[in-house]
């Protein structure tokens, strides 16, 4: 009987390979279409789980609930754009790309289609990034009277270092970190 550990990283890395594989590419045959939608699947049916994935499963889960209501356009009754679809798949990366010890944010979509990620750890300190149609990834924050605001690349299914430090930083309270 295999152990458990060896049984976990070996579902890990299966993971690890259908989402790799789930991601669009070049491949356009529809040999390939049907190997990313099966990755997909996989990959939606393994982030369900709440022992595999903790609090990153709920926030997929919270993400795609909001999704759900906002696929039309005028979804806030204002003349919102619909959700991107590449936004939505943005955030989601970047969820995934989140380390275990940095908090799951909250989530709202933005007029333009894009996705709004916040953390929140008290009215006079704030994080917000956007995820949309592109892999430039805009955030601000804000700290009591400090306040300042950049852009960042999505690249290798990374956050950028300087963005997960002020996340770290914000929700800490730690003032020894800056970002650009």
């Amino acid at each position: 009987m295999p152990e458990p550990v060896l049984t976990i990283g070996l579902l890990m890395a299966g993971y690890a390979a259908a989402s790799a594989l789930s991601r669009p590419n070049s491949a356009v045959s529809r040999e390939a279409a049907v190997v990313r939608r099966n990755a997909s699947s996989v990959v939606e049916r393994a982030e369900e789980s709440l022992a595999l994935f903790g609090p990153k499963s709920l926030a997929l889960s919270e993400l795609s609930i909001l999704a759900s209501e906002c696929r039309g356009q005028d979804w806030d009754g204002y003349g919102a754009e619909a959700l991107d679809p590449g936004a939505l798949r943005l955030a989601r990366d970047i969820i995934r790309s989140l380390p275990d010890d940095v908090p799951m944010p909250s989530f709202s979509i933005e007029p333009d289609g894009c996705v709004s990620m916040d953390w929140m750890p008290s009215r006079v300190r704030t994080f917000t990034l956007s995820a949309g149609k592109t892999d430039r990834l805009p955030y601000a924050w804000i700290e009591g009277t400090d306040r300042g605001h950049a852009v960042a690349k999505f690249v290798d299914g990374q956050l950028p270092p300087r963005i997960l430090q002020e996340i770290k930083r914000i929700c800490a309270n730690d003032t020894s970190l800056r970002a650009a």
